[in-house]
């Protein structure tokens, strides 16, 4: 690969099974897998498989978990992931801008980075996979998604200066801006919007056939038909 891909969003929600329920119902998807390791920083999940990208939906495993001060403004987008072919050049990117580290770990052969959301108006992953796999759920016993495949198309984020943190995400990144205010990820578009209200990942654009919007733990989920996303 020769650039960033969008590969997940990821809501965060009170109750897991609720939220879940709800995006498996409206969404038509399967039931989705657990990973047992989030449990080691207070989390839960389920994450749904769309074809060549995921949804993923977080919640708090206990009183002491820090997605409680996140979920205290309500429930919403949490994270944006991108796969990347350098994750060490990339943390250097960051560093020279003053961009915070908040988390980087080995994941099974996988290189994660994960950015700070005050720096970016979002928590950004940026994740290095191990050759000849395309994500980290490649060898995971995951129910296969209903044909015609979801997949993720876009995701905004809403934050106070769009067009500076575009710039700001192309140079992390190394990748050049789509317009004054998206990247092009892969297949995959990130927009930057301007904020009225809430702050980070907003909406997130699948593909389907029937058009249509639902609400998955505060984060708007639009069905849209392929193509007509806009940049």
């Amino acid at each position: 690969m020769s650039g960033p891909e969008l590969i997940q969003a990821t809501a965060a929600a009170r109750d897991l099974a609720e939220a879940a329920g709800h995006a498996r119902t409206v969404l038509g998807l399967p039931p989705g897998v657990p990973d047992p390791e989030l449990a080691a920083f207070g989390m839960v999940n389920e994450i749904l498989n769309l074809g060549r990208s995921y949804l993923e939906i977080v919640a708090p495993s206990g009183a002491g978990s820090p997605l409680h001060r996140f979920l205290a403004r309500g429930e919403g987008g949490y994270v944006v992931a991108v796969r990347v072919p350098d994750t060490d050049a990339l943390v250097a990117r960051a560093q020279g801008r003053g961009v915070r580290i908040a988390h980087r770990q080995d994941f099974h052969g996988a290189d994660i980075v994960q950015l700070h959301p005050g720096d970016l108006g979002v928590l950004l992953e940026a994740d290095r996979i191990p050759a000849g796999k395309h994500w980290h759920y490649d060898d995971w016993a995951m129910p296969d998604p209903p044909a015609p495949a979801l997949d993720l198309l876009a995701v905004d984020v809403a934050v106070d200066t769009p067009a500076e943190t575009t710039a700001l995400w192309a140079h992390l990144l190394d990748t050049e801006p789509a317009s004054p205010t998206s990247l092009r990820a892969g297949a995959g578009t990130i927009r930057f919007v301007p904020a009225a209200g809430r702050r980070g990942l907003v909406a997130a654009d699948l593909r389907g056939t029937h058009p249509a919007e639902h609400r998955i733990a505060g984060l708007l989920v639009r069905i849209v038909p392929d193509g007509t996303e806009e940049s």
